[in-house]
């Protein structure tokens, strides 16, 4: 079992110089995990699940929505926590061309507001919290629950409750509350409005994936927090290079079985892999995490099996009951491949330029040509319809042909490409043919194949 213990906390005055009396003593208190700790931290509860924004209408008034966003807004208040720690579908998060955001929340009535608390999570620059929050009880003669576009708040009936900025941090998991003002609350409020800005990210990919939102009621009874006991296990090849960890949290009847019939292949495998993709200078990372989800793994992409994302291998648990003695530890090996495939290569244009053939077509010729070359997977049973850029199979298909006729570190070269660049004459460089002519002579000996 692997649980950590949250890296480090503090506790800041809140910035009041404009606020009404109601908020004049309120602080801001800020948790901060760089491992996955469900959110436990020493200075702000973990996240509710029945506190007053449970029932809460949230709305977004200004930006948008990122379609990856898998739940919408329903992850802010279903009083859930996300999978890992690059999950779109466990989080809610502004699109990319979004500035600043602006999320409504209306609590159905006029309570007396304790604490607001919001949580984040996320393994690079969407982890850190910046916002600033507004509270209203929606009955000043001014009051606008939109002030509309730029507008300030203040000026359109909302009070300044706080400000939150959490981007000292770094990636993990962020946990702020903003707590306390006169007589222990914030006031009494039915509306409350979060003015999101985006962190610095080079890429442009700095909205936060906000996790969840509390609203505690001072006048309500204790809430119910979350509570989760991870089923975490932490392995180590052989030769003490790499490890991974394996969460089943949420499918612990699987834990046994992939213990006993995929973790031992990994071992082996991913060592093997490394050395087999191995570029100067661009190392495989060391570490990963498996995770067993239940459901649809990818929104909108019912039959997903798995996929590799950042470190991170997520493979779908009803795939793995329904092909125990099928295809589940071929599915994985074919993701560590992909997390083997992945470096800092320094050129981000240069990764983007490899065409997903070639990456897919890697990982399912070493699954289906290196380990498990006796299951026949990757046949091809139509040679006049095969193409070398076909992905997965075929293309594995193809490879396996170049590698045993013309270039033994075939996927050796393909993954340096990372770095370096792909372009088509590669194939010229390498062979002394095109890619076109290799996929000729490839049909022709599957052809002749097909007769034997």
């Amino acid at each position: 079992m692997l649980s950590s213990k949250p890296l480090r906390f503090t506790v800041l005055p809140i910035w009041c110089a404009l606020v009404s009396a109601a908020c004049a003593d309120a602080t801001v208190s800020t948790g901060y995990s760089r491992s996955d700790d469900s959110f436990k931290f020493e200075s702000v509860p973990a996240p509710a699940i029945d506190d007053a924004a449970a029932g809460a209408e949230f709305k977004i008034i200004g930006g948008s929505a990122d379609p990856n966003a898998g739940k919408g807004l329903e992850a802010l208040h279903d009083g859930k926590i996300p999978g890992n720690d690059d999950d779109p579908a466990g989080n809610f998060f502004f699109s990319r061309d979004t500035g600043k955001g602006r999320l409504l929340i209306d609590l159905g009535k006029v309570i007396d507001v304790k604490s607001v608390a919001t949580y984040s999570w996320h393994q690079g620059g969407r982890a850190a919290q910046r916002y600033t929050l507004y509270s209203s009880e929606g009955t000043a003669p001014d009051f606008k629950a939109d002030p509309g576009e730029g507008a300030d708040p203040e000026k359109s009936g909302w009070r300044l409750a706080g400000k939150v900025d959490t981007s000292g941090k770094g990636p993990g998991q962020h946990g702020a509350e903003i707590s306390g003002g006169k007589d222990g609350t914030l006031g009494k409020s039915r509306y409350l409005l979060l003015e999101t800005q985006p962190n610095e990210d080079p890429s442009g990919f700095g909205q936060t994936f906000w996790s969840e939102i509390d609203v505690i009621d001072a006048a309500a009874p204790e809430v119910k927090r979350v509570s989760v006991e991870k089923i975490l296990d932490t392995f180590q090849t052989d030769d003490g290079k790499y490890k991974f960890v394996v969460d089943s949290t949420k499918s612990p009847d699987l834990r046994g079985w992939f213990e006993q019939k995929v973790v031992p292949e990994v071992k082996i495998w991913y060592p093997k892999i490394v050395d087999m993709l191995a570029v100067p200078g661009f190392p495989s990372p060391t570490s990963f995490s498996l995770r067993l989800q239940e459901g649809t793994i990818i929104p909108g992409n019912r039959g997903i099996p798995a996929y590799a994302s950042g470190g991170n291998i997520v493979v779908s648990s009803e795939f793995l009951r329904s092909q125990q003695k099928g295809e589940a530890v071929g599915c994985v090996i074919h993701e560590i491949v992909h997390i083997a495939q992945t470096s800092d290569w320094g050129n981000r244009s240069r990764r983007r330029g490899v065409p997903s053939w070639v990456v897919e077509g890697v990982a399912d010729y070493i699954r289906w040509f290196l380990f498990e070359p006796e299951s026949n997977g990757a046949v091809i049973r139509n040679p006049d319809r095969a193409k070398y850029n076909a992905s997965y199979r075929v293309t594995a298909n193809f490879f396996d042909w170049v590698v045993r006729n013309h270039v033994k570190d075939l996927p050796q070269r393909l993954n340096a490409t990372f770095s370096t660049g792909y372009k088509d004459e590669l194939w010229k460089e390498w062979t002394g043919k095109t890619v076109q002519e290799l996929e000729a002579d490839w049909k022709k000996s599957l052809a002749e194949s097909a007769k034997k």
